[in-house]
Parts: C-alpha cells; structure tokens; sequence
C-alpha cells in the first residue's frame, strides 16, 4: 500500500472527507484527491501532522510494517544477547553496528551497543602493573568516546526511560571511571533514590507465592551480591591520604568473611553465580599470602580459585534452559546462572594469565598441573 493508499484508508476509519482534511492541512481538496489517486506525494513537512490527525506513526503513513520491524529488531537484540552471554563479543558488537544502519535511531539498538562496548572499557586485571594500565586505558579512550555519543543522544532524544536510565548509568560509571567524578554525581543525582526503584515497588503489588519468589530472587541477585561487592570495594579504596583503610592481615581476614558468608548462604555448596565471589576471594587471598611470604597458603588459595573459576565458566548462559536450580534453603527454587559477570574473558583465562606471573613465588611443577585444568 503506497502513502495515498494509506492516507484514504485512514480518512476513511476517522469518516473524514478529503474537504475535512484539506482544512485541517490549510491545502485544496483537490491536492489530497491527487494524493489518493497516487499521481502526487504529501510533501514531507505534512508527514507530522497527517499523523497527528490520524494517530499513527510517521512510518506507517509511509507503509513501513511496525510489527515486522520490531519483530527483527527483537531478533536482532536476542541473537545479540546470545553472543554476549557466550563472551562473544566481537560478533555482538558486528551485528548490533549493521543493524543501526539499517535503523540508525533505534535506541534498543544503541543500547544494546553501549552494552556491548561497554564490557571493555572499566576491566582491569589485577596483574596489570600501572603502566600497563595507562597504555590500555588509553588504547580504550576510543571505545569510552563512542558509549558516551551513544548515551547523550538516547538522554537528548528518547522518551523511554528503561533506556534513559541505563544511559545515565553508563555515563555516570565512565565519567567515574575517567576521574570525572563532577559529571559522574551529576549523572548519579538524575536517576531515583533506591526505595523508589522498580524492584522495591514491584514488591508491594505481589502476594502469596509471587511475592515469595520475587523476594527469594532480589536477595540473590541483589541484596546479597550488593553486600558482597561493597565489602570487596572497601578493601580496594585509598583514603585521602593516601593509604589503604586495611592492612595485609586485615584484608585476609575481610576475604575468608566472604568465604563464611557465602558458604552460610550456599550451605549445600552447590554455589551457582556465588562461584565468581569464592573465585574472586580466593585469587586475592593467593596474592595477600604471597605478600606474607606464605608460598603453602598462597599456593592453597590458588588452586581453589581455579576450582570456582572452572565451575563458574561452565555454567550455561542466563537465557539457558537447562540451567540448575540452587539446592540451598535460601534460593532453593531459582536457577543458577541468574547473572554473568561481564568480561572479555572467562574466569579461567584471567586465573591462565596470572599463572604466568606466579612463576616466581610458586613450584612451577605445581603451576603446570594447575594450567592443565585451566586449558
């Protein structure tokens, strides 16, 4: 159907006559005659107002298939996901830029790409000395260029606020990032106070066993995974100073509470997603013993984080169905993984690559046994 097709069509559903129209558009009824015989076009500063008139959008005046264009872009966005949740990056990032020339003001699909992107930009492996990071950070200023674009033309252009407030916080963690902290805040104070977000609300329209599930899953996913990141950011702050809030035998002790935390929560040891936290714990306890020169603890720890780190990787993606449910009395019920961290490698890879710079603290016989797991 041309647009003088679709325009009597809907001049039509409205019982309007070409006159009605004419008059409301200030043009001849002739001229929309013409129109709907097709020997003529509006002419494109009209498209806004004809749709206004007809309440649809400009593209279904101009024939565009709504519904076949979000069913692809949904598409789009889901083989995507798959990608991504398979540490597939690169071909993530390829299919999200081909879409956005075939729908270059889609803000799903710019969404997608920041997201996608953004996985670069904020990783620092804890092995990295703090040249290493300077050459890197600068390698990537590129990529941190790019999401911002992205972001400032979703906040100056969209109306959605799912992707408003995903841009805000993306620009508010790469401002951060780049020590911008003023733009950072600035972005922070846009977004609403915690107890007014979606998943506080969402509980108090639920009940019975909706409200038991939504909850179940909010301490695993949140609640929890919160206290454990904060606990993990406090140890890595510098104060004003200059110094470290926790000295070596401290932030041992801080990471073996994580540990017990965990296992208090995950009393079957079937840990899921908490694989990432015992990994992480573990990796840094290796380093904290290898500090106090405790080669037999450092080497312990070490050999647990790869057991996480495997066990973590194996798991199948979040949009997998086969995924296992939690045995533990706290989250029996929801499956695992419910969440990946996003890295543009795998546990098991980062654990290779520090490995390597072990050699000179820990038996390298040992090393060797552990690469092989990790292969």
């Amino acid at each position: 159907m041309n647009i003088g097709e679709t325009i009597k069509k809907l001049r039509k559903q409205k019982n309007m006559t070409q006159e009605q129209l004419a008059e409301y558009l200030n043009i001849s009824p002739q001229a929309v005659s013409r129109w709907e015989i097709g020997s003529t076009i509006p002419d494109i500063s009209l498209l806004p107002i004809l749709a206004n008139i007809f309440d649809v959008t400009t593209d279904m005046l101009l024939g565009v298939d709504i519904d076949a264009k979000e069913k692809r872009i949904a598409a789009i966005k889901q083989e995507a996901d798959n990608y991504f949740w398979k540490k597939q990056n690169d071909e993530a990032e390829k299919l999200l830029r081909a879409a956005l020339k075939e729908y270059p003001n889609n803000y799903s699909l710019m969404d997608g790409l920041a997201s996608v992107l953004s996985v670069n930009t904020g990783v620092r492996n804890i092995n990295w000395t703090e040249e290493e990071k300077k050459i890197i950070d600068e390698e990537r200023k590129p990529i941190r260029e790019e999401i911002i674009n992205l972001c400032e033309k979703i906040l100056a252009e969209c109306t959605e606020d799912f992707y408003r407030h995903a841009a805000i916080q993306r620009l508010c963690n790469i401002y951060a990032y780049m020590g911008e902290t003023e733009k950072a805040a600035s972005m922070a104070k846009k977004m609403p106070y915690k107890y007014l977000a979606r998943e506080y609300l969402i509980t108090e329209t639920l009940k019975g066993t909706a409200k038991f599930k939504h909850i179940q899953e909010q301490m695993a996913k949140s609640a929890f995974t919160d206290v454990l990141n904060a606990i993990s950011t406090l140890i890595a702050i510098r104060l004003d100073d200059g110094t470290e809030p926790y000295n070596n035998d401290e932030c041992i002790a801080i990471h073996h509470k994580i540990i017990d935390i965990i296992n208090i929560l995950i009393e079957q040891g079937s840990y899921g997603d908490f694989n990432f936290w015992l990994m992480d714990s573990h990796r840094s306890l290796t380093h904290y013993y290898i500090q106090k020169n405790d080669a037999g603890a450092a080497l312990k720890h070490f050999k647990l984080a790869v057991e996480h780190a495997v066990l973590y990787d194996a798991m199948p993606p979040v949009n997998d169905n086969s995924r296992e449910e939690y045995a533990c009395l706290l989250f029996k019920g929801i499956k695992f993984p419910f969440d990946m961290v996003c890295s543009p490698n795998s546990m098991t890879e980062q654990l290779l690559e520090s490995s390597y710079k072990l050699e000179s603290v820990l038996p390298a016989s040992e090393l060797e046994q552990i690469r092989n797991k990790l292969l």
